[in-house]
């Protein structure tokens, strides 16, 4: 018995327990506490400069350990057979191209967590130096972005794979964080330890061997089967399908957030540089330019309130959808999250983000714009580019897939034939709900490597408008002689006597 009990603890623990962490949860609360941690210490605790306990380390490690372990639990259930015979619907592979899309995508997700943390280094760098500190603070965040959505874009996959492999597990409801395993070894121990028959051991060590997976129309959901073969957690695939999207979506609000949070400090960084402008404009030696600036002064206040309007309600969404997606694991109960209520506020959520995150589009176009030649010295167009793909990643371009899809669905039957023959568009078109949940976050992975990779040129760490309106520098470190010319001596220096 007890070479058994070993046996067991092995399997269970090494093989299952993986299974049951929610990266969606577990970045939601790492994000909270770098906020958190950022607010109290920022780069130096006590004067001390913190190289590796910075929020940006900190960050970047943090999304390592999730990148390692959603690409491992990733290709773990590639391996795994799909269950075609329970629901056509997990025959995800009838597009032959999308096999390679998605397989591919995890290594779009760690080139940008790479590209994104060399970038941030050399901002840290120049923080580190005090050159810009706040406006190279902003950026970071904002170069942070692509990685952090990225992570959580591949998280969101790997409940669409367990449940089209007959693997998902609703436990993680009452366990988010893992299995304890001590407390349901001490009650499996009890149970058995009454049981002499070999047959009652053998049945336990067969069953704990293997979860069972769907069966028939039914989705026997992880049942771990006890001497008593007590089979009871049953759930049916619409069930298992509603659980697995509640986490797949769970993953994007939670990226959502930190995007609504990026947003945020890109509009405090535009309107800060649009106000230096003003400000140097006002010392101009034209009068009427300095009387024009003290008027954009005065009206700036106004600006900055109008344009915050869409910036404040995108990110109200995001935090009142994240906070609504992740409340199921407060009461430890998927019912909390899938009744006709909840449902409906969250559909209202989905439509509030689209409209919040058009409005969001919208006014960055707007502000580019309008104060695209105060803004110039930054060189703005790559910058706002950037920016304006990230903010679409959320809300606009899912909208826009599933507004293509609704419309395909209402178009004559000719017409619909005729789409379907075109390629790619046509196959995600007429793509299933789950084929969907797996193309798009994989679209989104792609798109976020392209502006990882366009930040090189966006937010490199040496322009020189990092420094303009900044406190001035060190008088020590400055030199003495500073552009000295030809002819400037002192009078001491004139008449050949120098003071000693």
């Amino acid at each position: 018995r007890a070479r058994a009990i070993d046996f067991i603890r092995y399997h269970y623990h090494f093989i299952r327990v993986a299974a049951m962490l929610d990266l969606g949860l577990l970045m939601y609360g790492g994000l909270l506490v770098l906020a958190l941690w950022r607010c109290i210490f920022f780069y130096r605790c006590c004067g001390m400069w913190l190289s590796f306990l910075n929020y940006t380390s900190l960050l970047y490690v943090m999304l390592t350990a999730s990148l390692v372990y959603g690409t491992v639990e990733f290709y773990r259930h590639t391996s795994e057979s799909l269950i075609t015979s329970v629901n056509s619907d997990a025959d995800v592979w009838n597009v032959t191209w999308l096999r390679g899309w998605v397989l591919g995508s995890p290594a779009a997700v760690c080139l940008t967590v790479i590209l994104c943390w060399i970038q941030t280094e050399g901002h840290v760098f120049e923080i580190h130096k005090d050159n810009g500190t706040l406006k190279h603070d902003r950026a970071v965040q904002i170069i942070a972005l692509p990685s952090v959505f990225a992570v959580m874009a591949m998280a969101s996959m790997v409940p669409i794979y367990e449940l089209v492999t007959g693997t998902i597990s609703t436990e993680m409801m009452t366990i988010p964080f893992g299995i304890d395993i001590k407390n349901r070894f001490g009650n499996w121990e009890a149970n058995v330890s009454n049981k002499s028959d070999e047959e009652a051991w053998s049945r336990n060590l067969t069953l704990l061997e293997a979860p069972l997976h769907f069966v028939g129309q039914q989705a026997l959901v992880h049942v771990w089967a006890n001497a008593t073969g007590n089979n009871q957690m049953t759930t049916s695939w619409d069930e298992a399908l509603q659980y697995a999207t509640w986490r797949y979506e769970t993953c994007f609000y939670v990226g959502d957030l930190f995007e609504a949070w990026a947003l945020y400090q890109f509009g405090l960084l535009a309107l800060e540089l649009i106000r230096e402008s003003f400000a140097k404009q006002e010392m101009s030696e034209n009068e009427g330019e300095r009387m024009a600036a003290k008027e954009l002064l005065a009206a700036h206040g106004a600006v900055s309130s109008l344009a915050w309007l869409g910036t404040m309600a995108f990110v109200l969404v995001c935090v009142g959808q994240t906070g609504c997606a992740l409340y199921p694991y407060l009461v430890g109960s998927m019912e909390a999250g899938t009744s006709a209520g909840s449902q409906a506020i969250m559909m209202g959520f989905q439509v509030a983000g689209f409209i919040a995150s058009g409005t969001a589009i919208y006014n960055v176009l707007i502000v580019e714009t309008a104060f695209h030649k105060h803004l110039s010295p930054s060189s703005p167009v790559l910058k706002f580019l950037s920016v304006k793909i990230l903010v679409s990643l959320s809300f606009f371009q899912k909208g826009v897939l599933v507004a293509l899809q609704q419309g395909n669905k209402i178009l004559p039957d000719m017409v619909q034939k005729i789409v379907a023959w075109v390629p790619v568009l046509g196959d995600v078109l007429n793509m299933t709900e789950v084929q969907l949940h797996l193309f798009y976050p994989a679209l989104i992975l792609y798109e976020c490597c392209f502006t990882a990779v366009l930040h090189f040129w966006a937010w490199s760490s040496s322009e020189i408008w990092y420094l303009e309106g900044d406190i001035e520098p060190d008088p020590e470190r400055q030199p003495l002689l500073k552009d000295a010319q030809p002819g400037d001596e002192s009078p001491a220096q004139q008449t050949g006597y120098s003071a000693v």
